[in-house]
């Protein structure tokens, strides 16, 4: 469900529908004053006047029950309609005035079904009164009776055709609506549930790549500790120390949802630049870098990814390759931004897909995001090359 959602606004024809009810109980209001001016009925007034309280009666469930109920049990209104039909023949037996309740009558049947069946109990309804009526009063002119009476009826088929056909046509457009209304109901549950699933997947990646990277890190070096001569333990624990830091700094980014501190107060060459320079002096292992082309800011999610991957890649060489040197390469162009990251460590077989850990994973989930790739060349004895592309917006 939609929270807040506002009730469906009515069809014109629909808001109107007060004036048939005016009408109705007008004019069975004006038959019963006609009844009573007359004084003709006699002894039958008493229930010449009970059965106009019960057509009262029987047409409060127009007022209170909404068109589209009716129009869903056709053959439940109809067994309704008998029992005012029934009614409504009483009250004509005793007074030939009471054909005017037609006026209450004739809206009810083309508002509340659809046209074939309206059409059918206006047909019936017709010829069954017009018989009672001749049966009951035996007029002289009884061919013009007919024919008037046909000829209305006639009418008020086609103008009963023309308000059922656009009553039919509102409620078709309404259920469109409604399963329009459900549709976008279930496409934002859907939306919701896969945003929840990308945040979690991210989230993986940025501790993943941030904080699981510094535990390890702080763990090699108090393993170093203890097992190293006193001269290197300050170097160790300074190291340490460092790496708790940033992993604290880190965890509190992605909390807040931020972009990695490094790319906060530097660009995206400084940032790279910035951890290469700290991951050379730790692990002692030499790194090169380049860049190519006009370094220029881009979109914060792509300058995000790279640093993640190039972190994420000097920690697997750092904990796989055994490398003692490491080319990195950044590449600007017009409408693509390369990054090469080589090393020349023990590598691996590529075919064994199943050995390939969350990093590796991680890093081609990022390029896939931003509608890049990134592809990983590797031998066993002859390093590893990660090569990355991003499509980035062609300068004016």
């Amino acid at each position: 469900m939609i929270e807040n959602e506002t009730l469906p606004k009515r069809e014109v024809w629909e808001q109107w529908d007060w004036v048939w009810h005016l009408t109705g109980y007008a004019t069975l209001a004006i038959n019963v004053v006609i009844a009573l001016r007359d004084g003709q009925l006699g002894d039958s007034l008493p229930l010449f006047l009970t059965l106009s309280a019960l057509v009262a009666l029987w047409y409060i469930p127009f007022v209170a029950t909404p068109i589209a109920r009716w129009w869903n049990a056709p053959r439940h209104g109809l067994l309704y309609f008998l029992i005012g039909f029934a009614l409504w023949g009483g009250l004509l037996a005793l007074n030939v005035t009471s054909l005017m309740l037609a006026a209450m009558f004739n809206p009810m049947i083309f508002t509340r079904f659809p046209i074939r069946w309206a059409i059918g109990i206006m047909i019936s309804l017709t010829v069954g009164f017009l018989l009672l009526y001749l049966l009951r009063y035996s007029p002289e002119n009884w061919l013009i009776i007919v024919v008037t009476v046909l000829v209305l009826l006639f009418i008020a088929v086609l103008m009963g055709y023309f308000i059922s056909a656009i009553a039919g046509q509102s409620m078709e457009r309404q259920r469109l609506l409604d399963e329009l209304t459900q549709t976008r109901a279930s496409l934002l549950k859907a939306e919701r549930e896969a945003g929840m699933l990308a945040e979690r997947q991210r989230l993986a990646r940025d501790i993943h790549d941030t904080l699981a990277q510094q535990f390890t890190s702080i763990i090699m070096h108090l393993s170093a500790a203890r097992l190293g001569d006193t001269a290197a333990l300050q170097t160790h624990m300074q190291q340490v120390e460092q790496a708790a830091r940033e992993g604290l700094n880190e965890s509190r980014r992605i909390i807040w949802d931020m972009r990695p501190q490094l790319l906060e107060d530097a660009t995206l060459v400084e940032s790279i630049e910035g951890v290469v320079a700290r991951w050379s002096a730790e692990n002692k292992v030499q790194v090169e870098t380049a860049v190519t082309g006009s370094p220029h800011p881009l979109d914060e999610s792509i300058e995000t990814a790279l640093l993640r991957i190039t972190q994420e890649a000097l920690h697997n060489i750092k904990k796989h390759a055994r490398a003692q040197a490491v080319n990195i390469t950044l590449s600007y162009m017009p409408d693509l931004l390369a990054l090469d990251i080589a090393d020349d460590g023990k590598g691996f077989d590529t075919s064994r897909r199943n050995g390939r850990g969350f990093g590796l994973k991680t890093m081609g989930e990022r390029a896939e995001e931003l509608g890049g790739t990134l592809t990983i060349e590797s031998e066993l004895g002859e390093g590893t090359a990660v090569a990355v592309s991003l499509p980035i917006a062609e300068e004016l």
